[in-house]
């Protein structure tokens, strides 16, 4: 070959390469500038303000200084979700894992009572599993078993011989809870006899493994009381009557007695408590007596009965009244009344069967009618708060045992209508509905109809709803956020999202919804939205708080890995406190398992409000209202669930 064709391919080789490698550059440098914009906005999002994202090639990094480790692993789990694990940095994984705390120890709480049984925490996998298989088998078809517990791997050497031995206690006991933990088991339990106690903790100490510590508290028979009440007059000292669940909650019932009313009282200790929070509802009810400076207080069962002393003002009276009805815990329910009570039956006959809702221009609600019982009312209220926000609804609505089928239906599908207004009124009878307003999207009538479709027919449905455009928007189509919360709620009630049980995973079929619902999210990017995850009431409060706080996160984290831009999303979990069923079926526990979309509002009195005036109001003799839960102190930071 001659010289001069050597040094041409010579360099058309080196150009090539060269251009080659300015391409390849390139492309890098376009995907990394990709990558971490990618998760930027993500982080954004998400309120994640601390992480800094760096694309080296095809590997991101993720630094900064997180508030605490949960904000850490979140982090992480958002950025695994958008690009696989195996492009997360080890140096940032092996400082993750250094500063992660370790891992929680296996812990499960057993509660027997009779053939019922009930298994709460966390339990290993792997040979724990089997074990807890075959005890289940071995208990025969009689045996009611109920599992909540959240699988883990860490499974320490002294576990398993602790967990086998308190199954071999289950058994001997007719109502107890064991506690299991590492190496140790704590069995409460309440005695049949002097002489069951003395057998079963021998029989107990034949059973215990060698290094396997047994605590054992086992109590005396307690009586049966019924009904069970708590009657403190002021000006009765000696009708005195009260029960308590066990001494300690006597001993707290009589100090606090003596600190807010000046009396000493003494305390029956018994089973046959309506709730668990007994002691919480006295208190509630000593403190309003505090506050009227006397009077009367009887609770029976779950029903409380608040007396005025005589010559107290009807307007303090009704103000004490009102605080204690918000300060009972859920499933007690009020009945106040002053020394005269005015006769007010007359008014209640000529009550009608209607249910009203307004929606005024300052964003308060007031909801006047009929709903079946004390039950629909609670459930009522909770969704009108979830709608307009806490503090925003005035509760008028009084009990009607003869209402038609479908009616409590009916309040939702208004409500859920008037929630979609700039303001406006929906009037519900026997004949249809009624509905007038403004909204602040376009074709409200028709998108009103398709929402009320199924529920109301087109027959019996008269809509009169203006259209006034939003202001500001950046392109011109967006939706009213009220909407997107709308099309939300609709899109889960046909397509819940399911989770793995008793874990925090979304079951691959559910993908498909998020997908959906973060389309439907990226048109009301302006909103600030709240991810509520609940729980039904099987387990420990804490542990469904903290179930439902990690399925809130991990459909916010779901939605974030979609890469679009959704606005202020936060999430938080609500656990078992805001039931929409009854939790005494299985159909109403798996109506209580749920994830929720709300619009977050402004609180009242905040910066630019001004309070609503009074309204006028019907006042029904014995009128009750649930419990209903206090603000959360953290709702307007974008925390989670």
């Amino acid at each position: 070959m001659r010289p001069i064709a050597i040094i041409f391919a010579a360099a058309f080789f080196t150009i090539g390469s060269l251009v080659a490698w300015l391409i390849a550059a390139n492309t890098i440098d376009w995907i990394e500038a990709s990558q971490q914009a990618e998760l930027e906005q993500a982080y954004y999002a998400g309120g994640i303000g601390w992480a800094e994202a760096k694309a080296d090639g095809f590997v991101v990094t993720i630094s900064g200084d997180a508030e605490s480790e949960a904000d850490r692993a979140r982090a992480y789990k958002i950025a695994a979700l958008i690009f696989g694990s195996s492009l997360i940095d080890e140096t940032s994984s092996t400082e993750r894992a250094a500063l992660m705390a370790p891992a929680e120890p296996p812990a499960i709480e057993i509660l027997k009572n009779q053939n019922d049984f009930s298994f709460l925490g966390r339990m290993p996998k792997g040979e724990t599993v089997q074990v807890f298989a075959r005890y289940v088998a071995s208990l025969g078809s009689e045996a009611n078993v109920t599992n909540v517990t959240s699988p883990i791997d860490n499974a320490p050497e002294n576990w398993l011989p602790a967990f086998e031995f308190a199954l071999q206690l289950a058994p001997l006991v007719d109502q107890a809870i064991l506690d299991v933990r590492p190496g140790e088991v704590s069995l409460v339990a309440v005695a049949n006899s002097a002489n069951w106690e003395a057998g079963f903790e021998e029989m107990a100490e034949k059973l215990r493994p060698e290094g396997v510590l047994l605590k054992v508290d086992i109590s005396s028979p307690r009586p049966v009381i019924s009904p069970y009440s708590f009657v403190l007059d002021v000006a009765d000292p000696d009708s005195t009557v009260c029960a308590a669940q066990d001494e300690v909650e006597a001993t707290r019932i009589s100090t606090k007695t003596e600190q807010v009313i000046g009396m000493s009282i003494l305390c029956d200790v018994g089973l046959g408590a309506p709730s668990r929070h007994w002691q919480a509802a006295i208190e509630a009810g000593l403190n309003a007596l505090a506050g009227l400076g006397g009077g009367r207080l009887e609770i029976v069962d779950a029903d409380v009965r608040l007396t005025a002393p005589e010559g107290i003002n009807p307007q303090d009276f009704e103000i004490i009244a009102q605080i204690l009805r918000f300060g009972l815990p859920d499933g007690f329910s009020l009945a106040a009344k002053t020394t005269e009570a005015p006769a007010r039956r007359a008014v209640e006959e000529t009550l009608p069967m209607a249910f009203t809702a307004t929606l005024g221009i300052d964003g308060t609600a007031v909801i006047v009618g009929a709903v079946k019982d004390t039950l629909t009312r609670e459930v009522i209220m909770r969704f009108s708060e979830a709608k307009f926000g806490y503090g925003r609804v005035q509760d008028q609505m009084w009990l009607d045992e003869n209402l038609p089928d479908g009616w409590q239906v009916r309040i939702f599908k208004l409500i859920d209508a008037v929630a979609l207004l700039n303001n406006g009124v929906a009037h519900m009878s026997p004949e249809g509905l009624e509905m007038t307003g403004d909204a602040a999207f376009e074709n409200p009538v028709a998108e009103l109809k398709k929402l009320l479709e199924g529920t109301y027919s087109a027959d019996e449905t008269s809509l009169e709803i203006s259209y006034t455009e939003p202001q500001g928007g950046e392109d011109g189509q967006g939706l009213d956020p009220r909407l997107c919360i709308s099309r939300v709620t609709k899109l889960l009630a046909e397509n819940n999202i399911v989770f793995a049980p008793s874990s925090a995973v979304i079951s691959d079929p559910s993908l498909p919804t998020i997908e959906a619902v973060a389309a439907i999210l990226t048109r009301c990017r302006d909103a600030r939205i709240e991810i509520g995850g609940h729980t039904d009431s099987q387990g420990r409060d804490e542990m469904n708080r903290n179930l439902s706080q990690g399925r809130a996160d991990a459909v916010l984290d779901a939605l974030l890995a979609q890469n679009l831009l959704l606005g202020q999303i936060s999430a938080k979990g609500y656990g078992e406190s805001e039931p929409i069923a009854d939790n005494g079926t299985e159909d109403g526990r798996a109506r209580n398992r749920r994830i929720e979309f709300k619009l977050l509002r402004d609180e009242p009195g905040d910066a630019g409000t001004t309070p609503p005036e009074e309204t006028p109001r019907v006042v029904i003799e014995n009128f009750t209202r649930p419990a209903m839960r206090a603000p959360a102190d953290n709702q307007e930071s974008a925390d989670n669930e």
